[in-house]
């Protein structure tokens, strides 16, 4: 995870304290909307992904300020996966990721999850999981 973290830091520009806030902000994504064996071979696969996501700090309910309440209730008011972008972007905002670099950020780790041979698995994590797919525009990985 660490060599992920490292890339993707130097690839964006992003201090590494806030590409482990967004790589956490994804994985507690996945644990969260994803089924249970699919996640658990997405943290064999990636070396360091559960230490990250224990590590990590449990997601804020009062995070995102103004645009992420103006989200939520934009989400809330059109349900279902709009809801779930919202709150996956407003927890991306509260992460300290730059709106303009979270799709680079997930793009990035879920072509190193394809690297380390996990094309199917992505294939099943993006079906999961139509918030990422939304903030991905709609691209796999």
């Amino acid at each position: 995870m660490n060599q992920i973290i490292t890339l993707l830091s130097q690839k964006l520009g992003l201090p590494e304290e806030t590409v482990k806030s967004g790589l956490a902000t994804i994985l507690r994504l996945l644990k969260e909307k994803t089924a249970g064996s699919d996640f658990e071979k997405l943290i064999a696969l990636i070396p360091g992904a559960a230490d990250l996501l224990a590590s990590a700090p449990a997601a804020s309910s009062d995070a995102g300020g103004l645009l992420g309440g103006i989200l939520g209730a934009a989400g809330g008011l059109l349900g279902g996966q709009a809801a779930d972008a919202a709150k996956a972007l407003t927890a991306f905002q509260a992460a300290g990721v730059p709106v303009d670099k979270i799709a680079p950020l997930a793009r990035g780790f879920f072509d190193q999850i394809q690297a380390s041979g996990g094309t199917e698995l992505t294939d099943k994590l993006m079906e999961s999981i139509p918030a990422l797919k939304a903030i991905l525009g709609g691209k796999q990985a």
